[in-house]
């Protein structure tokens, strides 16, 4: 056979036992010869789901360009069904949510409180349909109510913006499977028992204290965690269900520990 190489002293023309030009068919390499190079495009089984084995990958369809990992994986349906699956597993083997809670799930509108306020409604609607197919119904399905942190009053967004933000997420809280879901706005300065504007006065007052922007915003962390559990506690709320990304979870291990070795500095010297 005939390899059409470069380096090859054979003389042949680069023709194999059938007629056909070897090369087209095989890899070529670098001048080096040490890493092969592919004449063709990604082979399209590797740009089909491994799960259904029917639909493209999100990543080969072109909704996540340059996404790795499951996104490479999998089809948007399947992408789906496998993180549900992944977040009830890790809820449900950890007794995180259990027949009796009442969990309140805090969304921001944003993508990744928007997958966990999805995932605990459908959590919540397969076990309503568990428990109206038991004769016994013994175990009671738990209540799911969504809270949004209003920041009026120490943001500089337009209040127009927030008012029209607030209805497009009263929106998708009414587009839920069953059954309805209250949506709680709970303002920042409910964190003190005094009236609305006292409170108001009160919380810009103690931002205005604090001069770095970072300490701000771990204050501001701080009083909106307050803020859900003093609203929790007084509503009849068992859980908050926060939907934080891994790169916020992240960032703040990183902000945490910068913060930690730095003050460690200071008390040294």
């Amino acid at each position: 056979m005939a390899c059409n190489s470069a380096g090859c002293k054979s003389g042949c023309d680069g023709y194999s036992e059938d007629g056909e030009k070897e090369h087209e068919s095989r890899p070529t390499t670098d001048c080096n010869g040490d890493a092969p190079v592919s004449n063709s495009t990604e082979p399209s089984r590797n740009r089909i789901c491994v799960k259904c084995k029917t639909n493209e990958t999100i990543a080969a369809s072109g909704v996540g360009a340059g996404l790795r990992g499951d996104g490479g994986r999998f089809c948007a349906d399947c992408f789906k069904s496998n993180l549900y699956w992944k977040f009830r597993f890790s809820v449900t083997s950890n007794d995180m949510i259990s027949p009796a809670d009442n969990v309140l799930v805090a969304f921001s509108g944003g993508p990744s409180s928007r997958v966990s306020l999805h995932f605990v409604s459908e959590m919540q609607d397969k076990a309503q349909k568990n428990f109206e197919a038991s004769r016994d119904r013994a175990l009671p399905v738990f209540g799911v109510g969504i809270a949004f942190v209003d920041e009026q009053s120490v943001s500089a967004i337009p209040h127009h913006e927030f008012d029209k933000a607030i209805e497009q997420m009263k929106l998708i809280v009414s587009n839920l499977a069953p059954p309805l879901k209250q949506f709680h706005v709970v303002r920042t300065e409910s964190v003190y028992s005094l009236k609305p504007a006292d409170g108001r006065e009160r919380l810009k007052k103690l931002i205005d204290v604090i001069t770095d922007t970072t300490g701000k915003e771990d204050l501001l962390e701080h009083m909106r965690m307050l803020a859900l559990q003093k609203f929790a506690i007084e509503n009849g709320y068992t859980k908050i269900v926060l939907g934080k990304c891994t790169s916020r979870i992240a960032c703040h291990v990183l902000e945490a520990t910068v913060k930690f070795l730095s003050n460690h500095t200071r008390a040294k010297s």
